[in-house]
């Protein structure tokens, strides 16, 4: 009886072991591409905080953000100067 739940027990850790190895790549991504929308949110709330007195505004949706995000100060920049040219 013993053997059985020793070869059960290694069973269950080595699937979760087989498991977790093929899922550590997607919540990786997951987790960086969440880290990429934290930081787009707060790089453009105080952006169109200090654009709103030059009657401008950058729309906050998962493009603008992601862009913001992924690219930081350079992707805002990019963004304020293509509402420039497109507004």
């Amino acid at each position: 009886m013993e053997w059985n739940l020793f070869i059960i027990g290694a069973v269950l850790l080595l699937g979760l072991y087989v498991m977790m190895a093929l899922l550590y790549q997607p919540i990786r991504l997951l987790v960086r591409l969440l880290a990429c929308l934290v930081t787009g949110v707060v790089l453009l709330v105080p952006a169109n905080f200090i654009l709103g007195y030059v009657d401008m505004h950058l729309a906050i949706n998962p493009f603008t953000v992601l862009v913001a995000g992924i690219l930081q100060l350079p992707g805002l920049v990019m963004l304020i100067v293509l509402s420039l040219l497109f507004v």
